[in-house]
């Protein structure tokens, strides 16, 4: 699977090298397919955008069946 996804690290490395106003982080929780606890990577995610000093916010984790409208200005500058 690492050929097709990345770990939260990753996740938030990518985030900050493509200067993204904003991210959604997917395909987390849904299959047992690493050694950490299914429901890790979003705690994992967290710390990596405050360990490289950036708002959690602006990197979105949905629950399971959530959505949520964005407005154009959160997605183009």
């Amino acid at each position: 699977m690492k050929s097709q996804h990345v770990d939260p690290e990753e996740a938030v490395k990518i985030h900050i090298d493509v200067q993204a106003k904003n991210s959604l982080a997917i395909h987390w929780g849904t299959f047992a397919l690493a050694y950490e606890y299914y429901l890790e990577p979003p705690v994992k995610l967290r710390e990596a955008m405050e360990k490289h000093r950036r708002d959690p916010e602006h990197f979105f984790i949905l629950n399971h069946g959530e959505s949520r409208e964005l407005k154009s200005e959160e997605v183009f500058d």
